[in-house]
């Protein structure tokens, strides 16, 4: 197993496959090593397109209610994982209200809203009914 050693400060990242194991505890194994490392204390960072990719599998592969997956990114949250809590827990609390709209299209729309590069533009009329910080292509 080849181990990079990283520059002083520097902060780890935990994969898709990490963040699903530690869910699903579907691999024992490797659910214990992702446990193991995040109680080493050592800081963890999870991307924005990990949430993204770990959401989508969640429900479309293990088929979990958006309630259940959005009490595990809650739970995750409490860790010692850097993620962007606040967008994050914005994002996930309107996916779960508007069950007919993707993860992707809350966070796009969220984070434009968040980062003042909203409008959002879209040619998804249903996307503008429902979501704040977009608009219908002019």
């Amino acid at each position: 197993m080849r181990h990079r050693p990283r520059s002083a400060g520097a902060v780890a990242s935990l994969d898709t496959n990490c963040v699903l194991r530690w869910f699903l505890d579907d691999v024992p194994d490797q659910r214990t090593r992702v446990e193991a490392l995040l109680a080493s204390g050592e800081a963890m960072t999870v991307d924005d397109a990990v949430v993204i990719e770990s959401v989508y599998a969640l429900e479309t592969g293990a088929k979990l209610s958006r309630k259940v997956i959005r009490e595990y990114w809650e739970t995750a949250m409490t860790h010692a994982i850097n993620v962007n809590r606040s967008l994050w827990v914005q994002v996930l609390g309107i996916w779960v209200e508007y069950p007919k709209l993707s993860v992707v299209d809350v966070y796009l729309a969220t984070k434009a809203g968040t980062q003042g590069t909203a409008p959002l533009y879209t040619f998804d009329a249903k996307m503008v009914r429902q979501l704040a910080n977009t608009s219908t292509v002019p």
